[in-house]
């Protein structure tokens, strides 16, 4: 019989404030096409309020059963102030494995979010009174089991069908989330920009966008369309 070994990694590497901060003025929608759809989470984990957005360092929590409550419990313990607390709960959401005491105990850790893979309760608390901490979550539940099993923090994760390593940054908002390793952000800024100055072009806004893209070149040249 295979026994799991459980992990907790009391701290990690951390990408440098100032990329961050970089990373945290690009919206999703263009972060996500910079990035590709590799590194775009499930569209279905969205915030609680859509006015949410979010930007930092992954600290990862995975259970060993998806419902179990214990090791994001524990989480914030070794969360550093602007870190993103994200659950991996194996996009199941029939139990939710978040709730508002545990946003209470993140935010006064420092925490700027949290991201499940999973259900969170009480939506209404977290959106309408205290804690105000960001929780982007694949849907909300009433039911609670019991925390009481092992998992591992500060391992490498899986959210949404993107392979989340600790200290990976993320960036969040009404759009969903995308996960950006340290090494693609500054590429991703520069593309980002880069598409920016082009949209904000007066002499590119001048032609429609269908001509700007050369769409119908494109469509000729694939030969197989037929304009009638």
């Amino acid at each position: 019989m295979t026994v799991r070994q459980h992990v907790i990694v009391t701290d990690i590497p951390r990408p440098a404030p100032e990329l961050v901060a970089k990373v945290a003025k690009q919206y999703v929608g263009v972060a996500g096409y910079e990035l590709g759809p590799r590194q775009v989470c499930h569209p279905d984990i969205k915030p609680l309020d859509p006015t949410w957005k979010i930007c930092g360092p992954a600290v990862t929590v995975r259970a060993d059963h998806w419902f179990d409550r214990m090791m994001g419990e524990l989480a914030p313990k070794y969360v550093k102030p602007g870190d993103i607390i994200v659950v991996d709960a194996g996009g199941y959401t029939d139990v939710a494995v978040w709730g508002m005491s545990m946003s209470t105990s993140a935010k006064k850790a420092g925490a700027a979010g949290v991201v499940i893979d999973g259900a969170t309760t009480n939506s209404a608390l977290l959106t309408r009174e205290r804690p105000q901490l960001p929780v982007f979550a694949r849907g909300v539940s009433a039911a609670v089991l019991t925390a009481e099993g092992p998992g591992s923090i500060n391992v490498p994760v899986v959210c949404g069908g993107v392979i989340v390593n600790p200290g990976d940054i993320i960036l969040a908002d009404s759009d969903g989330v995308v996960v950006l390793r340290p090494e693609m952000a500054e590429a991703m800024i520069r593309n980002a920009e880069a598409h920016d100055k082009n949209a904000q072009d007066p002499e590119a806004a001048k032609k429609p966008y269908w001509e700007r893209r050369e769409v119908e070149a494109r469509l000729k040249a694939m030969g197989n369309v037929t304009w009638k």
